[in-house]
């Protein structure tokens, strides 16, 4: 088959794809989790049920899509604004977009974020904040008492708090006071 109608096939799997996973995350926000169905995902998509069934078998599946390509974008985010970020900067970006994500999860109820994908996108944002938190304390720009991935570590528990709050001004607020004690004692000596 010519390269060319690889592609076109890619492209298209990709938008009956795109456009089954925007019809789940429709169908959750306006009815819940229980009022997904695949009749619901069949019509809200626009395509037939056949074809759904090709590309999820059940509402689980879609779900779980769904949840990979959210979390996928999110860590994507994440990178692409510490790479834009400049040194001094980046910390503080990072860490207020980490918890404008975690605090759009507000009301969820849980069945939506599976503790296995979720522990491994927060292994990833773990990382990726010890490597920008391991490049301040090199800088002197947070403290070195503590190890990076400690701080790392308490960054990642201290802003997923911001999940459980429901005022949307809160998420800058958390990630302010997260940076604050990453930066405190920065001109500290080590314990």
């Amino acid at each position: 088959m010519p390269k060319l109608w690889s592609d076109t096939i890619a492209d298209h799997r990709s938008a009956v794809l795109d456009a089954i996973l925007d019809a789940t995350a429709e169908v959750v926000h306006r009815n819940g989790v229980t009022g997904l169905t695949m009749t619901a995902l069949a019509e809200k998509s626009g395509v037939g049920r056949a074809t759904l069934y090709r590309y999820v078998p059940d509402v689980a599946a879609a779900l779980v899509a769904w949840q990979q390509r959210e979390i996928s974008r999110h860590l994507q985010r994440l990178h692409a604004i510490s790479s834009q970020s400049s040194d001094e900067v980046r910390l503080e970006n990072v860490l207020v977009a980490y918890a404008r994500i975690r605090s759009h999860r507000h009301g969820d109820d849980g069945s939506l974020h599976g503790t296995g994908q979720l522990a491994m996108a927060e292994n990833e944002v773990r990382e990726l904040l010890r490597d920008i938190i391991a490049d301040d304390v090199r800088d002197g720009r947070a403290r070195a008492d503590l190890s990076p991935e400690e701080l790392a570590a308490y960054a990642v528990g201290s802003v997923s708090a911001a999940g459980s709050i429901s005022t949307p001004s809160a998420a800058p607020r958390l990630a302010a006071l997260v940076l604050e004690s990453i930066r405190s004692g920065s001109d500290a000596e080590d314990v």
